[in-house]
């Protein structure tokens, strides 16, 4: 089903006669498509059985004259019926109808295969004559103007028609003479053309409901009287006057004149169905009182060229009535327009007096209407805009420009000058001579001194935004702002340096995107830069203090700082990013730190640091309940060295064996100088045994090393003491003084050894044999 949508309209007018306001709401129906969505069985049935009717009542005919139907009136209903619905529909509504005319058939006792010819030429009349007007003509009106239903008549009154005669010729030619073949071919011809002509463009044109909107009680006794008067006519005219269809054209002619389309094709439908049943019936004869007689197929020729100036006039008055609307129409949109427009209107005529002028207008300027239109445009303007006026108003009228607009200042009643916004367009007649000008005035005097009050705000803005902008320029830190999305709107030169991304380049990108800020060098990204604490990253280590990732500009140390940006009202619109690059200072207190924490001459760690390492192992022993060794390590001979070839060369001996150490050791193991020729060596998380195998291997190679300096070779050694490491009662200081105590026990015993600290008898014993270290030299 398709259903009418309703749209509630609610207008305001202005009554002219109590200066009232008048609220009227109409509900406006939307008329549904022509195209109907789809074919239900209502459709269908009454579909088959109109068909079955009409062809019952022209079969009718055709028992009674022996002879093909004056009239075949199934085919000129299908086609605007097959012409309203989709293709998809058509099979359905085709079967409907051949089994509407198969039951007329059968009714009269037709053989089945005596019609099955007949009825398939019907059906593929019909679906023919209705997807080429389909084609041709628009959906929502097809005979909307004369053109289209010149159209119509070249398709489905003579070319459909003719085509449907030569088929129904292929069937009855081998049985039928010549002479009979003529006659069969124009009578198949002309009773397809004049039904088609007669019902189809009613069929056309019919809307859904168009009596029940249009036709009132009154209109429809006019109708119907009209309807009396020209069949009676006709009648008449068929009787009793010579010249029969010459004189029936007239009242035809009439009605198409004075009724709507719709109107007048129920008249040419019933006037045709009137003089074919009184034809029939024998009351009257359409054969004209002439010598000649028309052929039988031919008769209701005159019949066919009575229709068509009928039609013809009809479609011409419907679109000269539309016309007509559609100026009348026009006229009071234009009228309502101006009259009750909010801004002022006005017509004036090319030699500048006030035609006419809308109320608006007069309240503007503070004028009476009848006062103002014995005014001229030029005596109501401001002088210094007037000469621009009048330049504009020259090109209009010489054709170069269709229409201006300007900026004005126009002069009230009352003296004071106000400024108006105007919109001039001009009118020309047929020979396009011009008429008179539209001027359409808005009022802006607000906006405009509103516009004069913000250009000078804008120009202190400017001013103070150009002297935000110097001092961020001239400042030595980067400072970056962002919009309420966290895309970046400005960044200053130091910015750009530091990140190596251009202001241009890094307007409207994420900030994320452009600022890469981490926790170290390699230390995850700060994702979040709204959130960030300062405080945080305070407290942090040199190793994890901030560092700024730049574009293809490397890496800087910063300290950063964010600001929100908000509105008086508390709404957040960006942040402030404000990074100084500490590079320098971070360098320094890393140099500070080394210092503290290593030996400046081997790099090892220094005693202090060793200590912050011990505590650490005591820690692991008490929380992971792991067993660490603890080494002391003292060279052999190395003061005899440091005297015999001076302390640059023992400086550079301890380099070189700091160095050998620590390509012997595990990443994990932290090597210390506690002092001269002394170093302390810490195994984390690892057995007595492999600790001892370890610090053999690192004794061996000291003692098997050779030390070059001057061209000469210098020989060294080492002694070690280890001990273990797994009671987290004993202190850091115990250790170390068991660790000194295993290694004094070394030198003791021939030196170039490795002893390990024996807790049960306070001594250390030997680990390493004479086998692996040769013999101490004197």
């Amino acid at each position: 089903m398709i259903k009418n949508t309703k749209t509630t309209i609610t207008a305001t007018v202005l009554d002219p006669n109590t200066s009232q306001k008048k609220v009227f709401t109409v509900e406006k129906s939307k008329p549904p498509p022509i195209i109907i969505s789809r074919a239900n069985w209502t459709s269908h049935v009454l579909l088959g059985i109109s068909v079955c009717l009409l062809a019952l009542a022209c079969m009718s005919v055709i028992q009674k004259s022996s002879s093909l139907a004056g009239l075949w009136l199934p085919t000129a209903l299908m086609i605007p019926v097959l012409f309203r619905h989709r293709y998809r529909d058509w099979l359905p509504l085709l079967c409907a109808s051949a089994l509407g005319i198969a039951a007329a058939h059968t009714v009269l006792g037709t053989p089945f295969l005596r019609y099955l010819p007949y009825l398939l030429n019907n059906l593929f009349e019909a679906a023919f004559c209705a997807a080429l007007l389909r084609r041709l003509l628009p959906e929502q009106d097809p005979l909307t103007g004369l053109g289209y239903w010149v159209r119509f008549l070249m398709v489905a009154v003579i070319f459909c028609p003719l085509v449907s005669a030569l088929i129904m010729m292929l069937f009855i030619l081998h049985i039928q003479s010549p002479v009979e073949l003529q006659s069969r071919f124009a009578t198949w011809f002309m009773s397809e053309a004049v039904a088609i002509l007669a019902l189809t463009p009613l069929g056309l044109v019919y809307q859904r409901g168009y009596f029940r909107k249009n036709l009132t009680s009154g209109r429809f006794f006019g109708l119907l009287l009209t309807l009396i008067i020209t069949l009676a006519a006709g009648f008449l005219a068929l009787k009793w006057l010579p010249y029969t269809f010459a004189f029936i054209t007239i009242p035809l002619l009439w009605c198409a004149i004075r009724l709507p389309r719709i109107e007048a094709f129920i008249i040419f439908l019933s006037m045709t169905l009137m003089i074919a049943l009184l034809h029939t019936s024998g009351i009257v004869s359409v054969q004209p009182h002439t010598v000649v007689q028309i052929p039988q197929g031919l008769i209701f020729l005159p019949l066919l060229l009575i229709l068509t100036p009928a039609n013809a006039m009809a479609m011409a008055m419907h679109a000269l009535r539309a016309e007509k609307s559609h100026i009348t129409q026009s006229e009071n949109r234009f009228r309502n327009a101006m009259e009750h427009s909010a801004i002022g209107m006005a017509l004036v005529s090319p030699q500048g007096r006030l035609l006419q002028v809308n109320k608006s207008l007069c309240n503007l300027l503070g004028y009476e209407a009848e006062y103002l239109t014995t005014l001229t445009f030029q005596e109501i303007t401001y002088q210094e805009d007037l000469g621009k006026d009048l330049a504009m108003l020259e090109q209009l009228l010489n054709d170069e420009i269709q229409t201006y607009t300007m900026e004005k200042r126009y002069l009230c009643r009352n003296g004071e000058v106000i400024w108006a916004l105007l919109a001039v367009s001009l009118v020309r007649d047929e020979e396009q001579n011009p008429l008179y000008f539209i001027s359409q005035i808005e009022d802006i005097n607000e906006l405009k001194h509103t516009e004069m009050t913000n250009k000078r705000l804008s120009e202190a803005l400017h001013e103070e935004k150009e002297l935000m902008h110097i001092t961020l320029n001239s400042i030595n830190e980067a400072v970056i702002s962002t919009d309420r999305n966290m895309n970046i709107t400005f960044m200053n030169p130091v910015a750009e340096k530091m990140t190596g991304w251009t202001e241009e380049q890094a307007q409207g990108q994420p900030v994320n995107r452009i600022v890469l800020i981490s926790k170290g060098q390699d230390g995850p990204l700060i994702d979040n830069l709204l959130h960030f604490d300062i405080n945080e990253n305070l407290h942090s280590s040199v190793e994890r203090s901030l560092v700024l990732h730049g574009h293809h500009t490397g890496l800087f140390d910063v300290q950063l700082a964010v600001s929100p940006l908000r509105t008086l009202k508390d709404e957040p619109i960006g942040i402030v990013l404000v990074l100084q690059d500490v590079s320098r200072s971070r360098e320094l207190m890393r140099r500070l730190s080394y210092s503290a924490s290593h030996d400046l001459l081997t790099g090892l760690s220094n005693r202090g640091s060793f200590e912050s390492s011990l505590k650490k192992a005591l820690n692991l022993i008490a929380t992971a309940h792991q067993s660490h060794c603890l080494a002391f390590i003292d060279l052999d001979h190395f003061k005899a060295i440091n005297d015999t070839a001076g302390h640059a060369a023992g400086d550079e001996l301890l380099r070189q064996i700091s160095t050998l150490m620590q390509e012997h050791m595990r990443n994990s193991d932290r090597l210390a100088r506690l002092g001269g020729d002394e170093f302390a060596l810490i195994l984390f998380d690892c057995p007595v045994e492999q600790g001892l195998n370890t610090l053999s291997k690192l004794v061996s190679e000291i003692n098997q090393f050779e030390f070059i300096w001057e061209d000469k070779i210098y020989r060294i050694g080492a002694s070690a003491g280890l001990t273990k490491m797994n009671d987290p009662t004993v202190s850091g200081s115990e250790y170390m003084a068991q660790a000194d105590k295993a290694c004094y026990t070394a030198k003791n015993n021939g030196r170039g050894r490795v002893f390990r600290y024996e807790p049960q008898q306070k001594t250390a014993s030997v680990h390493t044999d004479d086998s692996i270290f040769p013999p101490e030299k004197p």
